[in-house]
């Protein structure tokens, strides 16, 4: 019988071991095909790496403040003597306080200018928006207004009709009525008069 293979485990043994490289790191599935998820993916990960980028360069930029604090003492080396630090206060630096009256300036002559022309010191009066079809509307006005006199004075004549119909019409003695004649003609003029057809 032949000898078996030596296992691999124990043939590694005497090999240091190589360090695997590093492949980075995934967002999501590996196998998307393309469209919104991978770029959103693709996205997701750019954002990250930018962030991580950020963050080192801020440790670096920190490092390097720490580490200049530490090499420059706060005394002086020719005389001996400690320097106080500055305490911090609140006013502001000439040249940024003279910015910030500018500013101030300037807005202040921009409320006056407003003010002086603003509508509050006279109300302003909305105008009716205008319709499109504001004529047709006053056509249509005068119009409904024209059928209706013609309807009254049709139902006016009508009623004069039958009056007078009625007036004509002897009595049982066979006498005219004069007197109903009489109203109904001076309800006619009456109404002729306030049309200014007489």
């Amino acid at each position: 019988m032949s000898s078996k293979r030596p296992r691999e485990e124990t043939a590694a043994e005497g090999k240091p071991q190589k360090k695997q490289k590093s492949t980075g790191f995934s967002v999501g599935p590996a196998n998307l095909p393309d469209g919104t998820y991978r770029r959103k993916t693709q996205k997701i990960k750019k954002d990250l790496i930018a962030k991580a980028k950020v963050k080192k360069a801020y440790a670096k930029v920190k490092a390097q403040e720490k580490e200049e604090e530490q090499n420059h003492p706060t005394y002086l080396e020719s005389t001996g003597e400690t320097v106080e630090p500055t305490p911090a206060t609140l006013e502001l630096h000439p040249d940024r306080q003279a910015m910030v009256d500018a500013s101030l300036a300037r807005e202040s002559e921009f409320e006056q200018r407003r003010n002086a022309s603003s509508r509050e010191s006279r109300p302003r009066v909305r105008q009716p928006k205008q319709s499109r079809y504001q004529k047709e509307i006053e056509l249509g006005v005068q119009r409904r207004a024209q059928i209706e006199s013609h309807k009254q004075d049709a139902e006016a004549r009508h009623k004069d009709r039958k009056a007078m119909a009625k007036a004509k019409r002897p009595t049982k003695d066979g006498n005219l009525k004069l007197g109903r004649q009489s109203t109904v003609l001076l309800s006619r003029i009456q109404r002729l008069a306030n049309q200014g057809n007489l």
